[in-house]
Parts: C-alpha cells; sequence; structure tokens
C-alpha cells in the first residue's frame, strides 16, 4: 500500500489525477481511505532517517511522508451512478423563491466548488482533493461536460496554456456573473474569464469487472495517471501468517490431502486467478480481499488473542465461499458452464470419498444427461466432505 499511496502522490506532484482500477477486494478502498489519512495527519515515509541525539530511548525516527500537494487540503468525497449528472459535478440551476418571485439560481456542484474555494479569499485551504469512487457507475463524459478539458493541467492556471471558463449557462454583466450558490449556501460572483486554479486534484476508483458499468472513454481516461489494484497473494500470506511465498507447500498428491484451510485458501485463490486469467483476462481475476474473512485468529474474553479451532477455519472458508467466491465465479462464468464444471473439476473428482460439486441429476428418471451443476451449499456439508473438497480444488 505505501508503494500505491508514493505513486499517487507523485502523480499529483507531476500534475496529473489518478485513477486506481482493477477487480473488487483488491484494496482500492482502503488505499484511497489511507490517503485519506495521509492527507489529514502525514503518516511515516518509508525512506530516510532522522537522528534525534536527544532522545536517548528513540534516537532514530522517520521523517513524516512528503505530500506534493500543498497544505492545508480540503477533501471532498462523491461517487458517480446512472442517475448523476453535469448538474451535480459541475454547474445546474436551482428553484429560489424570493419576494420577488421564484428564478432559477446557478448552484455549483463539486468540481466547481472546489476551484471557488481556492480562489476565495477567506479560505484556509490551499488544496482540494476529490475523490470519485466508482467513476465508471456513471457517464463520465457527460458528467464532466466540457470541463473535462481541466482535468488537464496545462490549461489550468498557470499552465502552458491556460484558457478561460467555458461558463455559458450564466448571465454576466460588468464583467461579473450572476450570484452562484456554493455547497456551502454562500453565494459568489466569478469575474469573465475566470481561470480554474492549479491545485485540484482528483482521485478516482473503478471496477474492471462491473458490466453494468459505463466504459470509460479514451478521452477522459489519457487524462488520469491508471494504476492497476491486482490481486495480491503476499496480502493473505501475510494476513493468515503463512510466511513467504517459497515456504508454502505445492498441493502434491503427498501432501494434498494434509492442507491447512489457510494455505488452502491461498492456493485456491491462485489457482483460481490463473485459470480466470487465461480464460477471461487478468481484470476478471478474485480480490485477495474476498477470503479476508476467513480468520486465523480470535480474541477471548481477557482480550488475549488465540488461533481458531481448524474445523472452524474450515467452515468459515466454506461460508465465505457459497456467500462471495462462488457468486463471483458464476457471474464471470455466466453462459461459460463448461468452463466452470471444469474449474470446479466435476469430471475429476476425488477417487475415494463424497466430493461437493456434481452434476445435476433428475428424480424421475436417473437416464437423462445433464452438462449442469448442482446446487449445494457446500457449508452445510459434512466436515469431511468440506475438506476434501476444498483440497481437491487446490491441484
Amino acid at each position: 500500500m505505501a508503494n500505491k499511496l508514493n505513486e499517487i502522490l507523485a502523480s499529483w506532484g507531476s500534475g496529473r489525477n489518478v485513477l486506481l482500477y482493477g477487480p473488487p477486494a483488491t484494496g482500492k478502498t482502503r488505499l484511497i481511505s489511507e490517503l485519506f489519512q495521509t492527507l489529514n495527519e502525514p503518516s511515516e515515509s518509508i525512506r530516510g532517517i532522522i537522528l534525534d541525539p536527544s532522545n536517548i530511548e528513540v534516537p532514530f525516527s522517520r521523517p513524516q511522508r512528503e505530500i506534493t500537494i500543498p497544505q492545508p487540503v480540503k477533501v471532498v468525497w462523491t461517487t458517480f451512478h446512472q442517475s448523476y449528472g453535469y448538474e451535480d459535478f459541475v454547474l445546474g440551476l436551482r428553484p429560489k423563491i424570493t419576494t420577488e418571485g421564484t428564478h432559477l439560481q446557478p448552484r455549483a456542484g463539486i468540481f466547481l466548488d472546489a476551484a471557488l474555494e481556492l480562489t476565495d479569499p477567506l479560505s484556509i485551504y490551499n488544496s482540494v482533493v476529490i475523490f470519485i469512487d466508482e467513476i465508471n457507475r456513471g457517464n463520465a463524459a457527460r458528467i464532466f461536460g466540457e470541463f473535462m478539458t481541466f482535468l488537464d493541467f496545462d490549461y489550468r492556471d498557470e499552465g502552458r496554456f491556460p484558457i478561460p471558463l467555458p461558463l455559458r449557462q450564466l448571465i454576466f454583466k460588468d464583467g461579473l456573473s450572476e450570484k452562484i450558490s456554493r455547497l456551502s449556501g454562500n453565494e459568489v460572483q466569478i469575474p469573465e474569464n475566470f481561470m480554474f486554479p492549479k491545485h485540484v486534484y482528483i482521485v478516482s476508483t473503478m471496477n474492471s469487472v462491473d458490466r453494468a458499468a459505463i466504459p470509460i472513454d479514451s478521452a477522459l481516461a489519457r487524462r488520469f495517471d491508471r494504476i492497476e489494484m491486482r490481486p495480491d497473494l503476499n496480502v493473505l500470506a501475510q494476513y493468515w501468517g503463512l510466511g513467504e511465498r517459497n515456504t508454502i507447500p505445492q498441493p502434491s498428491d503427498d501432501i494434498w490431502e494434509s492442507l491447512n484451510p489457510f494455505v488452502t485458501g491461498y492456493l485456491l485463490l491462485d489457482r483460481f486467478n490463473v485459470v480466470i486469467a487465461s480464460d477471461l483476462g487478468p481484470e476478471f481475476e478474485l480480490g485477495h480481499g474476498l477470503l479476508t474473512s476467513v480468520l486465523a485468529d480470535r480474541i477471548i474474553e481477557n482480550g488475549q488473542v488465540q488461533p481458531v479451532e481448524e474445523n472452524d477455519a474450515w467452515q468459515s472458508l466454506a461460508e465465505t465461499w457459497d456467500n462471495v467466491i462462488f457468486p463471483q465465479l458464476e457471474d464471470r462464468y455466466s453462459g461459460r458452464p463448461e468452463q466452470l464444471l471444469e474449474l470446479l473439476r466435476v469430471d475429476t473428482a476425488p477417487p475415494v470419498g463424497d466430493y461437493a460439486w456434481t452434476l445435476r441429476t433428475s428424480i424421475s428418471s436417473s437416464t437423462i444427461s445433464t452438462r449442469v451443476l448442482a446446487p449445494v451449499r457446500v457449508s452445510e456439508l459434512e466436515i469431511d466432505v468440506i475438506k476434501r473438497s476444498f483440497r481437491w480444488l487446490t491441484r
């Protein structure tokens, strides 16, 4: 995570916005949460050492992480969705009732309000960061409109080719606009040929798997530095205390029946993602966060931490499978039943013992041949069947 934070800060420092993209549960939301905390209270840098000879107990420490944008920073959060529009993000007209009647008053959206914040002489902020979650859930090109141009820092104030804001919706008189209502409730006027300020930054997230989302067009995408968030098995290994990757056993014929639930979960995700990347592409892989509900430790009454019982961990893995993992697989392999059957090794089940995944059969006739997966709640099976089935999938 620290390296990703440094990448975001480096992009901002070079005058670029940031787009985090990848499958669900790869840490996008967690990363921007850490970024939010860093902007408010800079964390320790991972580089550099400060020597304080007066501090005998702790003479060496890390410097604060360098924030590459002017502080203090105002942070704004929004989420795009299908009904989100230009009026919410840039500029809209809202009815206002006065003693003279009702009229439409311009109201600044989040993006324009950020620009007004930095040109307000009473503002305490020197930068504004806008967090946009699920940027591809709305029609981003329509939401930004002509303000897409000002995602490029070259066209802002102090840029190489600054241009005035195209605020044609506003009425100007004597060089000033009509009154604009800000998000704070204050009213302001802006001068003609108003330049978009330099220090407004955007970090956004995009789910690469969501089929219902609207693709980001190239004109918008090229105005962002894209940072890929990939599934990271090392996160699971650390979370479960498995050690380094080269110390995790391989599921050979000799040892597959003795794998513990955490090594099994690790190897499952590894195998599934290799297969999914080959079949559908790496953007459809399963995120490591999908398995973090399987806990290796629990806190007992006196506050001490102790390992969970192994059977409880197997049960937790089965419940996570039923509620989280398998629905994701069904979604990815929708319309491709044979590939899903192959992934679950339905035709090559263990030679001995019951197996969780089988083909569906007809109650009325055993002669009907199907290639449909029988519905099953793995968490409701016997614990030995749960163990055997998941271990077999790792091979």
